[in-house]
This record gives structure tokens, sequence and C-alpha cells, in this order.
């Protein structure tokens, strides 16, 4: 078993790029990657790395290693799944990674419960909007809004979103309340960003079943929807963002919704996993959980926001 843990650190280090950050990853001093590293060359009897003070790469003992290293650990995943589900207790590490607000807003309130129902199982929770390779950085769960084309991955839709208007309470009491979205002319809009285009999102409308966008002339432009949500609270402006970014305060009663009549769907939160976590026992109470969660839970009201 010391072998397979070396192999662990050994494909931890090529996917990261790194012995430091394999280290940060697993958990592990950076001293003990190079000694599980060192475990396996003097086993196998070859170089599997060369490395410098400023680069790293297989050689192709290394490759050939990798190669077969990940097919062992696949296998060893699904044998220890299986066993998992045959006792029904999850147990061992879950990593999970979900955009920001939603880690905050509703996540990671809820995991005390969740981890008080599994003590057998601890939780890394990596919150970040960017795409990411699951198999790569070693992600069991994914929340995303919006479906990846990724064929190895199980996805499912988990809460439907709609595109909501929204201002302070005190920009109301300055400004008259948009009847129809051509009034948002005048009214102070902020508008989001897209991150890598670095394109104002248009905003998005619905009535009697036709869509239409329109894109207010806006005071400002945030790529963050965290910051444009905290701005708007400040009587900044009238935003538009996702029901599962709103929902808090507007049920708080911080924000109020404007342009009711005009909401238009929007992406769907996705849950995603590997094919190959499919029978993993700490992989379905965790997707049950964040279903339950989103659409019985916190999010059991936001039809109504």
């Amino acid at each position: 078993m010391d072998r397979l843990d070396a192999l662990k650190v050994f494909c931890a280090v090529v996917d990261s790029g790194g012995f430091s950050r394999a280290a940060a990853r697993l958990g592990i001093s950076t001293s003990s990657v190079t000694h599980q590293i060192g475990v396996l060359e003097t086993h196998f009897g070859v170089r599997l790395l060369n490395r410098t003070t400023r680069s790293m790469s297989l050689t192709d003992d290394g490759r050939r290693c990798i190669e077969q290293a990940r097919r062992l650990l696949d296998e060893m995943d699904e044998l220890e799944s299986s066993m998992s589900d045959a006792v029904h207790e999850p147990r061992g590490v879950l990593r999970v990674d979900m955009p920001g607000i939603l880690a905050r807003c509703y996540v990671a309130p809820a995991l005390p419960r969740f981890l008080a129902a599994y003590p057998e199982l601890s939780v890394r929770l990596s919150a970040s909007d960017r795409l990411i390779d699951m198999v790569e950085e070693g992600v069991d769960v994914m929340l995303r809004i919006g479906e990846l084309a990724d064929s190895a991955l199980v996805g499912r839709s988990i809460f439907s979103n709609h595109y909501l208007c929204a201002a302070a309470p005190s920009l109301l009491q300055q400004y008259d309340a948009p009847q129809h979205p051509d009034d948002l002319e005048r009214l102070p809009c902020l508008n989001f960003v897209y991150p890598k285009a670095r394109q104002v999102r248009p905003w998005m409308f619905e009535q009697d079943g036709r869509q239409f966008t329109a894109t207010p002339r806006g005071i400002a432009a945030l790529d963050h929807v965290d910051s444009i949500i905290e701005m708007a609270l400040q009587g900044g402006g009238v935003i538009q963002a996702l029901t599962v970014s709103l929902a808090a305060p507007l049920r708080s009663g911080a924000l109020v919704q404007v342009l009711a009549p005009w909401q238009a769907p929007g992406p769907d939160l996705h849950v995603l996993y590997p094919q190959r976590q499919q029978r993993a026992a700490r992989v379905k109470v965790f997707v049950d959980f964040v279903e339950q969660l989103f659409r019985s839970g916190a999010a059991s009201c936001l039809s109504s926001a």
C-alpha cells in the first residue's frame, strides 16, 4: 500500500506540475512528496522525472508509469467505491468545487449538518468560477451554472434559474420603479462584464413568450457578481442577476425585485462528476444533499423572491 500511496503522489506531481503544488493539493509537506517519488524511482530502478530548479518533465519511463498508474488508481477508486456502496458508509475525503456565491450563501452554511450525518467523511471545498479539469485537479463533484460540453462528466440540473432585476429600497425612494425595460435608461444601472471576453452582458427579458435583450447604458460595469450585488445593496444602481445570486437579499428585503413580469429563464444550476465516480458512496450522498438543498431547502422560496 506504500507504493500505491507513492503512485498517488507521483500522479499529483505530474497533474499539478510541481512538487510544492502537489504537496499543497495533497495536504502534505514538499519533503514528503520528494521522499515518495524517491521511493518509486528506487523500487522501479528508473528515473521517472527530469527535474531542475526551474523545470520538471517526464522521462520515457515516467510517461509509461503515469499512464499505468492512472489506470491502476482509477480501478482502485472503483473498488473502494463499490466496497463503500456495499456497506453504505460514505468515508474518506470528498473534493468539491463551486462558484463562490454558491459556497458562501448555500453550501457552506449547510455543511455542518451534512458532515454530522456522515462522520467518516471530510470535505475539501474550493470556491472558484473558473473552468477546471476535474480529473486533473482531483475534484469529485462540481457545481456550475450552465452545462459543460464534457462527455467524461455526468451532470444533472438541480435548480432552474431566472434573470431577475433588483434594486435597493433606498434607490427606489429616489426613482420611480421601472415598469418596462425601456425605463432602465432613466435609472442608474450596474452591468456585468464577461471576465474573459471583456464584453458587457446584455440584460435578458421575456414577456408573452417573447424573449429579447437590452443593454442599459449603465454607470458602472464589473466582472464579479458578488461585487455588483454589494454595490446594489448600497443603492448604487439597478442590477440583473440570476435567482441563486439574488435570493438571499431579496428574501431579507435588502433588495427589491423590479420588472418581475419581464423576467426571463436563465441557465440551470448543474451538479457534475466524472463517470467513474457514479457509484462512489461519498459522491452519491453529496449530490443528494445539494439537490435537496437547492430544490427544497435554501432555494425552495427562490421562485417567489
